[in-house]
């Protein structure tokens, strides 16, 4: 697991409060890695990713809707993708 030290402005601050509360996760990280895992599916619905990356990418996600994502080393990062 990677631990970051991130400086959020106030606005941003209040939005992950209220997807944490919205979704009833149990910390800000979990709702961080939530709100990334759903932006990336907007950016991989893009045409110039190959369908079945997609897929993969996207299944894998929903097996771990909720989960901390472990992408410490490259293999991990691999199955996570899907590759």
């Amino acid at each position: 697991m990677v631990k970051a030290n991130i400086t959020l402005d106030d606005s941003t601050n209040k939005i992950i409060n209220l997807v944490k509360t919205t979704e009833e996760f149990k910390d800000k990280s979990e709702t961080i890695n939530y709100i990334i895992l759903e932006y990336a599916e907007k950016i991989l619905n893009n045409d110039t990713f190959k369908e079945e990356f997609i897929q993969s990418v996207l299944a894998n996600r929903k097996s771990l809707p909720s989960e901390n994502i472990d992408i410490t080393s490259e293999s991990s990062r691999r199955e996570l993708l899907g590759l």
